[in-house]
């Protein structure tokens, strides 16, 4: 079951921060997501972008509102491409679509 909402994005696409954080993964470790970013918000936020073709920040960079962190691509399982998305209070998922404009 996704704890997030799937975004149809043409492959090689920018993927762009949400919010001003930290990158504190980025990487392909975690099965299922392909290429993943995790960043760190105030308020104990975190969002998450996966199915990245690659990723352009490395853990540890601080990044702006609205900077491009990577380039969409498709799931490990194929289909179609398009990107993962999480917002995280702490560790529970929330929905998203309450806090995207």
């Amino acid at each position: 079951m996704s704890k997030g909402i799937e975004i149809a994005a043409a492959p090689g696409s920018a993927v762009q921060s949400s919010a001003a954080g930290q990158v504190i993964y980025s990487g392909n470790g975690v099965k299922g997501f392909g290429n993943l970013i995790i960043l760190k918000h105030d308020d104990s936020f975190y969002t998450v972008y996966g199915y990245n073709q690659s990723n352009l920040v490395k853990a540890g960079t601080f990044v702006g509102q609205g900077q491009k962190i990577a380039l969409s691509g498709r799931p490990p399982s194929g289909g179609n491409p398009r990107l993962h998305f999480e917002i995280r209070h702490g560790k529970q998922a929330v929905d998203p679509i309450f806090y995207l404009p």
